[in-house]
């Protein structure tokens, strides 16, 4: 049964991006699967099959063009804005989760309540992060295989979540999917607590005196 929605993504570099559907449910297009190799806008409305695609992920296949969104002023926008349903506002949030952990961490170095290496380590992980998600980004261009989402989770959990979302920003990649989204957000408020407790030395409280 054929569905229809709208392009709510598009990278036109790449040729690919998401179309979501009237019930709100995203599907991943690539311009391999538009008819006759028509390039979409952002805000077209795509009719278009589903199928399974690589890794399982659902994907839209047999797209065609139904209603194309006005031209040039609508290609001047897409431009300016953030990729997909994802806000600046939400996008500047990766940005301040960052740097508050990036503050908490210095801090609590600071006041002498955790050791230096902590701050290594964050920056070590936080870099080693980032490559993971540019190599990604890279391969979802190419084609080619593609960085485990779980991968992804597990070295932002192991100290490495301040460069992972500062590249979700940077590159604009993993800020759509929302199961994806809500992961890296819980991982982000456990580190900004346990730090916070660090420098705040909350931990200090909730220990039994000895």
């Amino acid at each position: 049964m054929r569905r229809s929605g709208e392009l709510v993504q598009w990278n036109n570099k790449g040729g690919y991006g998401f179309v979501r559907d009237d019930a709100g449910r995203d599907y991943y297009v690539h311009i391999s699967k538009v008819a006759a190799g028509s390039r979409p806008r952002i805000g077209d409305r795509l009719s278009f099959e589903i199928a399974t695609g690589r890794k399982g992920r659902p994907s839209a296949i047999d797209v065609s063009i139904t209603t194309a969104s006005p031209a040039p002023q609508a290609t001047l926008r897409e431009v300016k804005q953030a990729p997909g349903n994802v806000s600046r506002f939400k996008l500047g949030l990766r940005t301040a989760a960052a740097t508050l952990m990036t503050l908490l961490i210095l801090g609590a170095i600071g006041a002498g309540r955790a050791p230096e290496w902590i701050g290594l380590l964050y920056a070590a992980m936080g870099a080693g992060s980032a490559l993971l998600y540019r190599f990604d980004k890279l391969y979802a261009l190419t084609g080619k295989y593609r960085v485990s989402e779980n991968n992804l989770h597990v070295v932002d959990m192991a100290f490495g979540i301040i460069g992972g979302l500062a590249a979700q920003e940077v590159y604009r990649h993993k800020t759509v999917k929302p199961r994806f989204v809500a992961t890296t957000w819980v991982i982000a408020l456990v580190h900004t607590l346990g730090l916070a407790a660090l420098t705040f030395g909350w931990l200090g409280l909730l220990l039994p005196a000895g």
